[in-house]
């Protein structure tokens, strides 16, 4: 394994619309995919109408753009970004 294919954790930074039944859709689509969700932090922002997540993940970088990019095709985020821990 590479020095890019190492497991290390990510912190991902999603707004989301503060919709019922957002917060499971993401967690499934996580959880769904083999993927195990290490922290999970969720509360609104000074707009009611948006959430922000933060979703501590452990994975390659590979997996970790992958999950991004599967969480922007979600009709209900807004943004995603990360960073390592």
């Amino acid at each position: 394994m590479s020095r890019n294919e190492e497991e290390q954790t990510h912190r991902l930074n999603c707004y989301v619309e503060n919709r019922p039944g957002v917060l499971a859709r993401i967690v499934g689509l996580i959880s769904g995919r083999g993927y195990n969700i290490q922290t999970l932090n969720v509360g609104p922002t000074e707009d009611g109408t948006v959430s922000r997540m933060k979703i501590d993940v452990l994975g390659s970088d590979r997996v970790v753009e992958q999950i991004m990019l599967q969480l922007r095709n979600q009709v209900n985020v807004i943004e995603v970004t990360s960073r390592k821990m």
